[in-house]
């Protein structure tokens, strides 16, 4: 199934767009949870956040990596949190915020 430039393959989720950048995330990796160390109490799904690091990926990029990532959870039969989900998307926001603000300057 693809989503964009993303496709969910029966071992991944990967970008196929441009040739010249790579972003595969392994299947087993795919919901791995990550905790900030002033912050403990709050998780994010790593891999989108990682994902939103990468400069070379638009917003719409990254916008169709949420959908793929929510559909490999699902089709891997992974565990899936809604409130991690939705704190990593309100972080990546913030993210995308900030971004802006700084273009801006």
């Amino acid at each position: 199934m693809t989503f964009g430039n993303w496709i969910v393959t029966s071992e991944s989720l990967e970008w196929i767009g441009d040739k010249f950048n790579r972003f595969v995330i392994p299947a087993d990796k795919l919901n791995t949870v990550k905790r900030f160390e002033d912050n403990t109490d709050i998780a994010f799904y790593e891999w989108v956040l990682l994902a939103t690091d990468e400069d070379w990926l638009t917003q719409n990029d990254l916008y169709d990596f949420n959908y793929a990532f929510v559909y490999a959870v699902a089709k891997f039969n992974l565990d899936f949190d809604y409130e991690i989900f939705d704190a990593t998307l309100a972080h990546q926001y913030d993210l995308f915020e900030q971004e802006e603000d700084d273009e801006d300057l």
